[in-house]
């Protein structure tokens, strides 16, 4: 019996969501930059706490003297799993047989571009709200602006190879004006070969439209998280009412973030 679109139903199915997922980790801008949690958004969780703790103080103990018994002090960071991200969308089977577009794989990928977008969206609004301003102000970021941030952070006990820096586009077009980004010769070009846009001083820049023209901001990927308690999914349903053929299809992720580290990992220009 030959192979018929019944029985590759469920294989286009697990294909597109496999596409889906696919597209929105390398739409997503943000993702790669902060602190992937996902590993303790459990079934049953409405939050999840990831431990954080101090650190231990040494001590030059004196001969024949008991040393000090250290105390390191725990306490948590919390993501709530709040967002169930959905984008839903119905085809009209005449269009869809009037199209010469695969419209079913090409809808599910749009779906997913738009949630890495409102990903990538809700995050940013989440660094604006919880960073701490530069003491210099400026909409435009500038070279002092930029080291400032980066001492800042330095100073918290930052990971200075986790560190990012993330602006717009119009921000950027300001730092390919600062000289050590574009020419390699003055930062050494095993750092940035050829000039090309990447690392300041050490710090990996990202670019997302999502965030505004005036706003940049510089963080550790441990000092913001998010979770997916529920990964990227796709489910369908018979919609006749729009012809004997449609069906109703949903894309939907369960998921949370916040602030980490109280947020002392996270800095943002100071926009007055």
């Amino acid at each position: 019996m030959p192979i018929g679109d019944t029985d590759l139903v469920a294989t286009k199915n697990d294909l597109i969501v496999s596409l889906v997922q696919r597209e929105l980790i390398s739409r997503a801008v943000v993702m790669p930059t902060i602190f992937d949690a996902s590993a303790f958004a459990n079934k049953g969780s409405k939050s999840i706490a990831i431990p954080r703790a101090g650190s231990f103080s040494v001590e030059d103990r004196a001969t024949t003297v008991q040393a000090t018994l250290a105390n390191v002090t725990y306490a948590t960071d919390t993501i709530t799993l709040d967002q169930m991200s959905t984008v839903s969308w119905v085809v009209d089977p005449q269009d869809e047989l009037e199209s010469a577009v695969a419209v079913e794989a090409d809808l599910a990928a749009r779906a997913a571009r738009a949630q890495a977008k409102n990903f990538d969206t809700l995050v940013v609004a989440g660094l604006e709200a919880d960073s701490t301003a530069t003491t210099t102000a400026g909409a435009t970021v500038t070279k002092d602006i930029f080291l400032e941030m980066r001492t800042t952070l330095l100073k918290a006990e930052a990971d200075p190879s986790q560190l990012t820096f993330l602006c717009g586009p119009a921000n950027e077009e300001a730092l390919l004006a600062i000289a050590e980004f574009v020419e390699a010769d003055k930062y050494g070009s095993a750092i940035i070969p050829g000039g090309a846009l990447g690392r300041l001083y050490g710090v990996n820049i990202v670019v997302d439209s999502a965030v505004a023209d005036d706003r940049y901001y510089m963080y550790d990927r441990d000092g913001y998280g998010f979770a997916m308690q529920q990964q990227l999914n796709m489910g369908e349903r018979a919609a006749p009412e729009y012809g004997s053929r449609a069906t109703l299809k949903t894309l939907d992720m369960k998921w949370g973030h916040d602030q980490l580290q109280n947020g002392s990992l996270l800095i943002k220009d100071n926009n007055v």
